[in-house]
């Protein structure tokens, strides 16, 4: 009996189900009846091993050494591996390592069936028999489930960039299963926050803010950096784009702030710290330098800046002034300030200009005179005071 599971691999049986079980049947009980079955893969027979003869097959060196083939008889799916074992414990256990497999397996574990086709007597044997019957033909097979090509694993291990470049030219040849497990993660990721996210993240922070993994994360960047400079440009541009937009500010504001409410000690010892940090020595000299520096790349806006800080100042620091009559000390006028008391009496032509604010500011300061004697009560004609002062 023939059974075709795809294009490359079927599977003779001498015996179907109803001849195999009248033959039980007319035999003694005790009589073990065997189906003989082969396989072939591609041009290639393999005689099925029983499971009794790759028990009894262990090598001189203590491992079992065995090419086997897992077949799914409801979807026709295969997969081919090999097994290097000490116990038979695992030789049981043991089902497959592939990726796509694993994933069918677990979730069709009962549909499987599993057959050893080959006996080898050294792992470098099993890697060459299995290479040679998993290539680039049987993996362009749909009901394949290998991903990559035989024959690594025991005595060459294969690289971490190899697997991954398998893998990434696995997922371009299979453009359908990527994004179904895109969409997936995806999936995952927008579902929200659960207890076992929030372990994985714990764990992987801790982890990860060990000095070692830090380390290697920084000798990492700075390697890829040095390889890919165009590339390292613009990630950092996209980087300082999303970092200066509305929605990652607000979210950084909100994060802090919750933080601080959460742990007010620790912010407090945080931000006396960053003051004591940014008064040294070296951090103030640094400072200076950068900002000449910057005066120097943009005078123009350097310049903007000193005039909004002298206007900022001016108004932190301005105060309501009044001139009054010397003889009666009526209040004659009240002004916003000295300056704008300064230019009324250059309007007013009773003074030449605006630098006569330094003697209306002396006697309101109730300034010493020169003389030694008291202090400045006038100036052009006139008493001046502070509001607050002449209040109380």
């Amino acid at each position: 009996m023939l059974i075709q599971i795809s294009e490359f691999v079927s599977i003779y049986k001498k015996y179907n189900s109803l001849e195999l079980s009248i033959a039980s049947l007319t035999l003694p009980a005790d009589y073990l009846v065997e189906n003989p079955t082969s396989i072939k893969i591609k041009n290639n027979w393999f005689e099925v091993i029983p499971i009794s003869k790759v028990y009894r097959s262990k090598n001189k060196d203590g491992y079992y050494r065995a090419i086997y083939i897992q077949i799914n008889y409801s979807t026709n799916e295969y997969y081919i591996g090999k097994v290097n074992r000490k116990r038979w414990s695992d030789i049981k256990r043991y089902q497959g390592s592939g990726l796509r497999f694993a994933q069918k397996y677990k979730a069709h574990s009962s549909e499987f069936c599993r057959y050893y086709i080959a006996i080898c007597n050294t792992a470098e044997e099993t890697e060459k028999l299995e290479s040679e019957i998993v290539d680039d033909i049987l993996l362009a097979d749909e009901k394949c489930l290998n991903l990559v090509r035989g024959g690594g694993g025991t005595s060459k291990h294969i690289n971490h960039e190899e697997i991954s470049q398998q893998r990434r030219e696995y997922m371009k040849n299979h453009p359908e299963q990527a994004k179904a497990m895109i969409n997936k993660a995806k999936e995952l990721y927008c579902s929200g926050s659960t207890a076992a996210l929030e372990q994985r993240n714990k764990k992987i922070k801790e982890t990860m803010s060990q000095p070692y993994y830090r380390e290697l994360s920084k000798e990492r960047i700075k390697n890829w950096q040095s390889a890919h400079p165009e590339e390292y440009q613009k990630a950092r541009e996209k980087n300082k784009k999303v970092l200066q937009s509305k929605e990652t500010i607000q979210k950084k504001q909100n994060s802090f702030k919750k933080w601080k409410n959460e742990n007010p000690e620790k912010y407090v010892e945080i931000r006396k710290n960053l003051v004591c940090a940014a008064h040294t020595k070296d951090a103030e000299e640094k400072r200076a330098e950068s900002l000449k520096k910057w005066k120097e790349q943009n005078p123009e806006q350097a310049a903007l800046n000193a005039k909004k800080r002298a206007l900022a100042s001016a108004e932190k620091n301005r105060k309501n002034v009044v001139m009054k009559d010397l003889d009666t000390g009526e209040v004659l006028k009240q002004f916003e300030s000295i300056h704008d008391a300064a230019r009324w009496l250059v309007d007013s032509k009773i003074a030449k200009n605006t630098n006569c604010i330094s003697s209306i500011s002396a006697v309101c300061r109730k300034a010493p005179c020169s003389t030694g004697y008291g202090y400045r009560k006038k100036a052009y004609g006139y008493g001046w005071d502070f509001v607050e002062n002449n209040d109380t």
